[in-house]
Formats: structure tokens, sequence, C-alpha cells
């Protein structure tokens, strides 16, 4: 509704900055704000005046028009990028929010760590400055005057961005990098490090012929993933983004039994992800492919196995509505349960029904395949 025109745009865009500039929930009211932003990003509307007229663009009109340039572009200029460095190298800097655009971060994001794309080394350093300055610096203001800018996190967050890089670029293979993972788990403790390294991930795994490449257990870059789950609570969506495109994928150019156990090996990740608290997200995926029949049936019960052995009382409401049909359907656990119920599936069984009576998704009925 609000990218149905230009001008339901640009109102609803205007109300939500306005709402913004509060101290309390204006963090969020501005990330709904990008979140719009990108999604009329998606539809192939130019929103970037728009963008850059809310934050003061006319006061720095050399810095807006280069932002402008690579947003309306969707592609980073060595030029443009130089003025931007310029600009916030100065004494005095444009505010930060006007590099602080998420699809100008993920331009910048996608140059640096994008397997294949070279950038010129005379370039590098600006853009690594650009990209760990709009991710770290905080401004303080007062009646609309800038009073301070706090630039503790600058040093130490463009080092290892830097590092980050420097690894991702000159390594694509597993053997190769087993020297670097203290070096990258180091870098994950910086959010844009992780965002970079899990960018990188995505197009070195999404590589047709990598499982066939790749033939541990565990690749090193799915071990990285985990860690990037672990250390990056926000970026676990993406995460198991990934790992659904990948559980979906065919893997045709692999045997039907390895592919099995692929599956498995990615479902492990979706456990990880339950263990670090991405719980009903992955959970009602393993849910919708039982009930749409996209995997096999062993897939659902290995799974099931896995979480029950990590999770234990008390249960939410929405987490036991999820795993309840399946934990109590015979197909799936006839095979995990024991005569005397002192198993982990009967356990829980029992625990819904003490805590949820009256509620009809938990009964004591036994379901079978849908």
């Amino acid at each position: 509704m609000v990218c149905h025109g230009e001008h339901t745009y640009l109102y609803s865009q205007i109300l939500l900055y306005t709402l913004s500039q509060e101290s309390k929930g204006g963090a969020k009211i501005k990330r709904l704000s990008q979140e719009l932003q990108i999604h009329a990003k998606e539809r192939g509307l130019d929103v970037t005046a728009v963008t850059c007229s809310l934050i003061g663009g006319s006061k720095h009109a050399r810095a807006c028009q280069a932002t402008a340039a690579m947003l309306s572009k969707s592609s980073i200029n060595p030029a443009d990028v130089t003025i931007l460095y310029t600009a916030y190298s100065s004494p005095d800097p444009p505010p930060v929010e006007m590099i602080r655009n998420p699809c100008l971060l993920n331009l910048f994001i996608d140059g640096l760590f994008t397997p294949g794309l070279k950038i010129n080394p005379e370039h590098k350093e600006k853009y690594l400055h650009i990209l760990a300055y709009a991710t770290t610096i905080s401004e303080t203001y007062k009646r609309g005057v800038r009073k301070s800018v706090n630039k503790d996190d600058l040093s130490s967050t463009r080092k290892f961005l830097k590092k980050a890089q420097e690894i991702c670029s000159e390594n694509t293979g597993g053997q190769e990098l087993i020297a670097d993972i203290p070096t990258l788990f180091e870098c994950l403790q910086y959010p844009v490090a992780a965002k970079g390294i899990l960018t990188w991930i995505k197009h070195i795994v999404s590589d047709t012929k990598y499982f066939v490449h790749n033939t541990d257990h565990t690749p090193v870059h799915l071990i990285l993933l985990d860690e990037v789950s672990t250390c990056q609570s926000l970026l676990q969506e993406q995460a198991q983004q990934l790992l659904v495109k990948l559980f979906e994928s065919s893997h045709e150019e692999v045997d039907v039994l390895v592919q099995l156990d692929l599956k498995k090996m990615l479902l492990d990740r979706m456990v990880h992800l339950v263990s670090k608290g991405y719980v009903l997200p992955v959970c009602s995926y393993v849910k919708s492919c039982f009930e749409n029949q996209g995997c096999d049936i062993s897939l659902i019960r290995y799974f099931l196995t896995e979480v029950l052995d990590i999770i234990e009382p008390p249960y939410s409401k929405e987490f036991a509505k999820i795993m309840y049909p399946l934990i109590n359907n015979e197909d799936i656990t006839a095979s995990l349960r024991t005569d005397d119920g002192a198993d982990d599936a009967s356990n829980f069984l029992s625990y819904c029904d003490e805590n949820f009576k009256g509620d009809a998704i938990f009964s004591k009925q036994t379901n079978t395949s849908l």
C-alpha cells in the first residue's frame, strides 16, 4: 500500500521519519522505514530522492549526490566512493545516516565479499572505511545540532573487516581455510564482518559442484555458518534461508545415499540454530516439509530426535503447537518411544497433555501420516 504511488510513499516516509526522531521506539520505526525502502527497491522503484531529502542531503550536496548516484544505479562507482571517503574522513563529516542505508551497505558488502570481483587496491581501504564508519559510528544530537561523534569502535571494526575480506578474497576451497579459521572466528564478533563472511559463504556453497568437491561430513564453510549463527543473532534468519535453499536443492550431482546424508547434515545446522534461540521459524519450516510431503519421513524423525535431545521443559504454547503433531505421529516417532514411556518423545507429549488441557490440538489421540 505504501508503495502504491509516489505520494503515498513520500507521505509514509515523512511520517516514519518524524516518529523515528523520538527517543522511545525511534530505532524500531527507523527499521520499518528501511524495510519499506528495500521493498520499494525490489519492486524496481527509484526512491533515492526521497531518502536523501529526509537525511538533509542539501547540507552536504557532494556526498549526497555520490550516495544517490550509487543507489540509483545499484552499483558502486570508485569516483563516488572517493567523494564519500573524503567527506567521512574530514574533521566535520556529514551525518552517518546518509550512508547508513541498507541498500548502500549491501552494495559495499557485495563488492568486497563476492568471489571473483576484483577491487582496485587503491580503493579497497576507502570501501572498508566507509563500511566500518556506517556500521559503528554513534552521533549525539541536541535540538537538531550534532554535539559529538563516537568513533571508539571504528578502528577495530575496520581492522577485522579488512582481515575477513582478505581471507575471503584469497580462499574458496575448504582445506585452504583451515589455518584461517581462528582469525575468521575473531572477525565474526563484528556484525558487519559477519555479514560479509555470510555473503561470501552464500556464493561459495551455492555452487552446484560445491558438495561434489567438499566431501567432509560438515564442510568448513558450514562450520563458519554455525559460528555466524552463534555470534550474530540478527543474521540467523539469513542463515536459515541459506540452509532452506540448500536443503531444497536436488543435489543430483551426488549419489542418492549421499544426498540423504547431506540433508541430515543440513538439518544438523538447523538444529544448531534452534539451540541458539532461532526456534519457531526452524521448527515451522520442518513441519511444513512434513505437511507438504517435501522430504523423506526419516529426515523428519532425525530432526525430531536431535531437537528432543537438546530441549527440556517448560515449553511455550507456540513451540508445543508446532512440535506436538509431529511427535504425536506414530509413523514418525514410534521407533523413538519405549514401553515404559520414559523416552524424550513420550515425556514431551505428557508435558503438553498436562499443561495445555482444553486446546484441541493437544489431544491424546495418536495421529498418523497425512
